[in-house]
């Protein structure tokens, strides 16, 4: 294996884990609350998330979409959110190269992230006017 093979690999990780950021934010910034604390948690029950619960995608599978607790579905938004930005990155590099890629690869994500967490707020603004 090469060293540019592992830090593609690397930043596909950093990719899906970016997915996985934005679908937090985009869950709790609409809320107001911190995407700081409290620690990540199932919505319905409280239980705090564990290592495999936050493994982008591969946690969604291990888990067959339902939190380990109380077994409420998940949805396949956040999984697909997660994929689509590791797959975001990957594609770059293949096409780019690994620097430019990565570089491009980080810009999508952020452009991806900030219309999903955008249209998060706007949702809940036009179902917030309709109350």
């Amino acid at each position: 294996m090469t060293v540019t093979t592992l830090v593609s690999a690397y930043l596909v990780l950093v990719g899906l884990l970016a997915g996985s950021f934005v679908n937090l934010a985009a869950d709790r910034v609409p809320r107001g609350e911190s995407i700081m604390r409290p620690r990540s948690h199932c919505r319905a029950c409280g239980r705090v998330l564990n290592l495999v619960d936050l493994l982008p995608v591969a946690g969604y599978v291990i888990r067959y979409g339902r939190c380990a607790s109380c077994g409420t579905s998940i949805g396949i938004y956040s999984p697909l959110l997660e994929f689509v930005c590791g797959a975001s990155m990957l594609t770059s590099i293949l096409w780019l190269g690994l620097w430019p890629g990565a570089i491009v690869g980080l810009a999508l994500i952020a452009g991806l992230g900030a219309a999903v967490v955008g249209l998060a707020i706007a949702r809940r603004s036009a179902l917030r006017a309709r109350a």
